[in-house]
């Protein structure tokens, strides 16, 4: 089995940036959903009801990152513009992070069109992985990183009554795989230098939904509703791909070999 594309969310729920090799750090991928655009008190705002963060694109660059809309348009937020430092939340956490400033935060919110901002992790991430002790963690909902398999997308899109794509379930490893759905059976791996464990499998929301090329929700809910009758956790909730905490940090590259540890 080997990595087949690699794919990093400069900011949390816009498109992805895809890359030929990667250096994981503690918190994930270098770059991975190190900003994230909220609300004006810190609150978390996602693609799964604005439909506008799929028209974004983030390009870092050595003082910060580029954000393009689809249009061309775009805006440059350097890191020495984040000045301020409030608390920011995701899914009922509550952390220090550090806002951008005014240019870049007005830009974004005529793009949306209401008050927000920009937020940046800073040079040390103060949030920190559930059940894996003082582990830092990005702006990413729940773990460094998520592992999918292009089997077990053969599988999805065979019970699946509409066409699916890789791209709705925002792996940042995306592997060929030899049997649908194995992965969620490791406990440790190793890719390239850095080796991996298990945390849990990723539980899917109406995310996965929004077709990347129209930008909507599919109607019907698809393949959402095919996940939670087909394949769910012990708590009959719909997974697909797998939570991965590093151990070490390395560089990963497309064509890398998966070798299971346990």
């Amino acid at each position: 089995m080997q990595v087949t594309e690699l794919n990093l969310f400069p900011i949390k729920s816009t498109r992805a940036y895809k890359v030929a090799q990667a250096f994981v750090q503690p918190q994930g991928l270098n770059f991975d959903r190190e900003f994230m655009i909220t609300e004006p008190d810190g609150t978390f705002i996602t693609a799964r009801k604005e439909q506008m963060l799929y028209r974004l694109s983030a390009f870092p660059i050595s003082t910060g990152i580029v954000i393009r809309d689809d249009q061309g348009e775009q805006a440059v937020a350097l890191y020495q513009d984040f000045a301020k430092c409030d608390s920011s939340e995701v899914w009922g956490t509550y952390f220090p992070s550090w806002i951008a400033g005014e240019t870049v935060n007005q830009w974004l919110s005529e793009k949306l069109g209401r008050p927000v901002q920009l937020r940046w992790l800073g040079e040390k991430s103060q949030r920190t992985v559930a059940n894996f002790g003082d582990h830092p963690l990005s702006f990413a909902d729940s773990n460094p990183l998520l592992l999918v398999s292009e089997k077990s997308l053969e599988q999805v899109q065979k019970w699946s009554p509409v066409p699916i794509s890789m791209e709705q379930f925002r792996g940042n490893i995306v592997i060929d795989g030899n049997v649908a759905f194995e992965e969620e059976q490791w406990r440790k791996i190793q890719i390239g230098e850095v080796k991996f464990t298990f945390s849990q499998c990723c539980t899917r929301c109406i995310l996965i939904t929004r077709d990347v090329q129209t930008l909507e929700l599919d109607p019907k809910a698809e393949p959402f509703r095919t996940l939670k009758q087909q394949h769910t956790n012990e708590k009959g909730k719909p997974i697909f791909g797998i939570h991965l905490v590093p151990e070490n940090s390395g560089v990963i590259r497309v064509g890398d070999f998966i070798s299971i540890l346990e």
